[in-house]
């Protein structure tokens, strides 16, 4: 008997591990959320740029809770920008907000989300539904006066995460406001050095949460390039299409 329950033994030891890692960690990331949600709750009107300032802030604390490292190669400049990054995982937005202060925007269906979608409004988060042209047109608008009040606002042009070997085409929409609002556009790349962070091709995001909060130790690389500013007379494709080259070339 002795012989068969010490192997189920030495795998209960091996998996109450990160499974009391996740608890931990998911506990947590609720109560940061829940001290977030007072926080706005006592603050009517916010400018975008305290926003940011909020969103860097709980990001930092979230990533410290999960063990994220971030690895940060190139200068983070000042002033607004457009931050383009390809993407990988609902922790993208978690580690560039961590290093370049800034307001997201983020697929509509996230607003939905139990707990996570309150503090992404709390964070002032723009979302948008991409099938909807009226929610387009007022997210970019909303965008737009985020930049010009002073805040950066970060954009994931591809509009869906990838596996991270790849980077799919850019979309054109936040290209536009860049140029008409003559602010430069950031390229960032996001590398993960752990194959289980991707989160893609329609894998849900609870199990893959708790499987990923039970890692001890998750790095990440971000690879910031050199700020482009749009050209005279250029167009939102053009334009998009030379940042995704400067993502590609990080």
């Amino acid at each position: 008997m002795a012989l068969v329950l010490e192997p189920l033994q030495r795998e209960h030891e091996h998996t109450s591990g990160p499974r009391l890692l996740a608890v931990r960690r998911s506990a947590a990331l609720v109560a940061t959320i829940g001290r977030l949600l007072a926080e706005a709750g006592t603050q009517r009107q916010v400018a975008p740029t305290a926003l940011a300032g909020r969103a860097a802030r709980t990001a930092a604390t979230i990533l410290r809770v999960h063990g994220v490292d971030v690895h940060l190669t190139g200068a983070v400049p000042t002033g607004p920008h457009v931050v383009a990054c390809n993407h990988v995982s609902y922790l993208d937005p978690l580690v560039v907000s961590a290093v370049v202060p800034c307001v997201s925007i983020a697929k509509g269906e996230t607003a939905r989300w139990p707990i996570i979608g309150p503090g992404l409004r709390a964070l002032g988060v723009v979302f948008v539904r991409r099938e909807d042209p009226h929610s387009g047109a007022t997210a970019l608008r909303r965008a737009w006066r985020a930049l010009a009040s002073g805040a950066s606002v970060l954009n994931f042009p591809e509009g869906t995460t990838s596996d991270g070997r790849r980077v799919y085409p850019f979309r054109r929409g936040m290209f536009g406001v860049a140029i008409l609002a003559s602010v430069p556009v950031l390229p960032l790349r996001i590398v993960y050095e752990d194959d289980r962070v991707p989160w893609f091709g329609g894998a849900t995001f609870a199990p893959h949460y708790w499987k990923l909060a039970g890692s001890e130790r998750i790095a990440v690389r971000v690879r910031v390039g050199d700020p482009i500013l749009p050209r005279p007379a250029e167009n939102a494709r053009d334009l998009a299409a030379r940042v995704r080259e400067a993502v590609l070339a990080l």
